[in-house]
């Protein structure tokens, strides 16, 4: 029988990467060749900011869902001629035999020179939440407070250096140097993190949109090595962007609202998977080799079970059996990093580290304290396709979660009970197929690998690890659609 497999990028990830279309600076940008103004009121004229579009979402070419941007004055009375800037994303993604619905809203409050006061940013998907406030401190620091179904913690962001991100804002395409690169960073408060963002005005261009032939000035986007397109009207209000299979086309909401949903649908994950050439028995192999191109090899972790040879850019992949195994708690100097919280990994004195104990009792022995914490998350979680910026305490709150989210948990199990450990976010055989995915690499007195998804206590040789620890499933999103794989060799254990 098939196994149920959670296998999913995140998804998030890339809804929110292919939504920032333009960005809105926190106090205004710095001064320079693209911005010799303070103030973006210099070059956003407020008859281009001024907008109600509509935009239909579609990927692969089948309709998934919508995009509503308005901008209207404000008519507070402490912010005369300020702006409001609301923007809703609502869509029905297909994933592994399922629809997954989430929305993303957001909110932003400026002043008339277009400088921020205050963003509100709302994601739900199923039992997920997001939410988040952006307000002053003082003149140079903004608050964020964002809020899961388990977590409430507050950032602060400096000013001077942030952009904040926002969707479908005008793009004045005027004020890119045409066939130029344009650098410019985002903060995106959704992951809390710095994006980078490269811009090149290509010119003018006829294209086809709702069946009519339009002139169009195109631009190329680049966001951390994710290539797209935007196209403008030559007034720089946005017509259509195209990035990683999703395509944003402005559209009439009359007619937009005459959109159904197809009865079937392409698959998100299936589109983003890599096939190669069928691997027999994949539980069996000992030892996988891997010619890889459209990446940098150099970049890859290297591990005990991964061995990368750059000169025949290819990775050997063995599947380790521990021989040298350690009890718990395991203490080395060199492995306390593996041992901490973090942003995605929370266990301290909370319901993640009171559960890990109960599972395991007293038992010292780190291989069957393994094996009872996949049994527990087999039995308790749900494994089901999940769209969220995943960490431990909310998947087991939600109890249910994909690959993701299950490393998230798992890992949080494991350092609670002084086993090192961490998330690798890369790929995993599956039926001609590689897929994105996550599992855990834990020390036990060396290291092994071990897949919650697939209830693997020893994880199978067709692990390929692209990045280590979650913060990676950010950076993957490069690679989507460039990785080709050969498969060059494989052995196989004996039979007992």
């Amino acid at each position: 029988m098939k196994p149920r497999l959670p296998f999913s990028i995140r998804l998030s990830s890339i809804i929110f990467a292919a939504s920032f279309l333009l960005l809105f600076l926190l106090e205004g940008p710095p001064k320079n060749k693209l911005f010799p103004n303070s103030s973006l009121s210099y070059f956003i004229p407020p008859d281009l900011l001024i907008n109600d579009s509509w935009y239909e979402i579609d990927f692969a070419g089948e309709f998934i869902g919508y995009c509503h941007y308005l901008v209207k004055r404000s008519t507070a009375k402490n912010n005369k001629d300020g702006y409001i800037l609301e923007n809703k994303i609502s869509l029905k993604i297909p994933m592994l035999g399922k629809i997954e619905s989430f929305d993303l809203d957001t909110k932003i409050v400026l002043k008339k020179d277009y400088s921020l006061i205050n963003a509100k940013i709302n994601f739900q998907s199923n039992k997920y939440f997001l939410r988040g406030n952006i307000d002053k401190e003082n003149s140079k620091i903004f608050r964020l407070n964002i809020e899961t179904p388990t977590q409430k913690t507050t950032h602060y962001i400096d000013a001077s250096s942030k952009f904040i991100s926002t969707s479908f804002m005008p793009f004045i395409s005027n004020y890119l140097p045409l066939n130029k690169k344009t650098k410019l960073s985002l903060f995106d408060p959704l992951t809390n993190r710095e994006i980078t963002i490269y811009l090149e005005n290509k010119g003018y261009k006829n294209i086809h949109i709702n069946g009519k032939e339009k002139k169009a000035v195109e631009i190329s986007l680049n966001i951390e090595n994710i290539e797209g397109k935007i196209y403008t009207d030559t007034k720089g209000h946005l017509l259509q962007q195209e990035i990683l299979g999703l395509k944003f086309i402005k559209k009439e909401p009359q007619e937009l609202f005459k959109k159904t949903f197809p009865k079937t649908q392409k698959d998100l994950i299936n589109n983003f998977t890599i096939v190669v050439r069928n691997i027999p028995y994949k539980e069996r192999i000992k030892t996988l080799t891997l010619k890889i191109n459209g990446l940098d090899i150099d970049k890859l972790p290297q591990k005990p079970n991964q061995h990368i040879d750059k000169y025949r850019h290819t990775v050997t992949i063995s599947k380790i059996v521990p021989k040298n195994i350690l009890t718990i708690p395991i203490e080395k100097d060199n492995l306390s990093d593996y041992l901490k919280e973090d942003a995605f990994i929370k266990f301290n004195h909370n319901e993640v580290e009171e559960t890990a104990k109960k599972i395991v009792g007293d038992e010292t022995d780190p291989l069957k304290i393994i094996s009872l914490l996949l049994n527990w998350i087999n039995t308790n979680i749900k494994k089901t396709p999940t769209v969220s910026i995943p960490n431990s305490l909310d998947t087991l709150k939600m109890r249910q979660g994909d690959c993701g989210e299950l490393s998230a948990l798992f890992v949080g199990f494991l350092r609670s009970l002084g086993i090192p450990s961490y998330v690798n976010i890369g790929l995993v055989y599956l039926n001609s197929r590689f897929f994105y995915h996550a599992w855990v690499s834990a020390f036990v007195g060396e290291w092994i690998d071990i897949d919650p998804a697939l209830n693997q206590p020893i994880a199978d040789a067709t692990h390929l690890t692209l990045r280590e620890g979650l913060k990676g499933q950010f950076e993957i999103l490069e690679f989507i659609g460039k990785i080709k794989i050969k498969i060059l060799n494989c052995s196989y254990e004996e039979n007992d």
